[in-house]
């Protein structure tokens, strides 16, 4: 019977991980939302790898928003009149309506009257 040794080679540990800067993955993202480029291409190019490219781009909004910093845009926004203020000694009456609210994904719609604190929870978790 023979017997063969072999050495038992201890795995290689794995080195740290390299970190790069929020300017080199913008510029990495906008080379991959050209047209004329793949990502698995960029990726290449840059030495990182193509699901980190596509981590990245979700991370910067994948080009449905600027990738740059200073692109933001404000939204107009129409105020009602307020209604006049109960007589002293009278309750307010709460006028029946609806409230759409779309952010993201995510679509919130109240009607009727709404309860104040709970609108201000709701609206806590659901806005960052």
């Amino acid at each position: 019977m023979d017997t063969i040794i072999q050495p038992v080679i201890p795995p290689l540990k794995r080195g740290t991980y390299r970190r790069h800067t929020d300017e080199f993955k913008r510029a990495v993202v906008a080379q991959s939302l050209r047209g004329d480029s793949s990502v698995s291409r960029v990726a290449r190019e840059h030495n990182v790898n193509a699901n980190q490219v596509f981590a990245w781009r979700k991370q910067f909004g994948d080009g449905r928003q600027s990738v740059s910093a200073e692109a933001c845009t404000f939204l107009p926004v129409a105020l009602a009149t307020a209604p006049a203020a109960p007589a002293c000694g009278e309750t307010p009456t709460m006028q029946p309506g609806v409230i759409a609210l779309t952010i993201g994904q995510t679509q919130l719609r109240l009607e009727g009257s709404v309860d104040m604190d709970v609108l201000a929870l709701v609206l806590q978790r659901l806005l960052p």
